[in-house]
């Protein structure tokens, strides 16, 4: 994932929170399996939407109190948010399409 911004502890509320544009996180670690299975999906949408969409990782085992401030008991788990807020979330390996399809319900 080395063209997607890592988001941390220290820059969450600027790259996430503050963000003028929708921001679609995913939420992994290294030991995740299935997280690595979604890499060439979430680079597609990062690709596909440009600048209209924002699109960041958070390493759990890093940034454990993001994890638990927005509820991911699963990974991967990704979220989208919009003006600050968390609107959705999917967990676990999903075809590119129910990502697609979460985006476009809060366009």
């Amino acid at each position: 994932m080395a063209n997607l911004a890592a988001v941390t502890d220290s820059n969450y509320a600027q790259d996430v929170i503050e963000s003028n544009t929708p921001v679609l996180v995913k939420f992994w670690a290294p030991w995740c399996g299935p997280c690595k299975m979604l890499d060439p999906v979430v680079e597609s949408i990062a690709e596909e939407r440009g600048d209209a969409l924002k699109v960041v990782t958070i390493n759990v085992d890093d940034a454990p109190d993001l994890a638990a401030k927005n509820g991911v008991r699963g990974l991967p788990t990704i979220a989208l948010f919009k003006a600050g807020g968390k609107v959705e979330a999917l967990t676990g390996v999903q075809p590119k399409e129910s990502f697609d399809e979460m985006i476009a319900r809060h366009a």
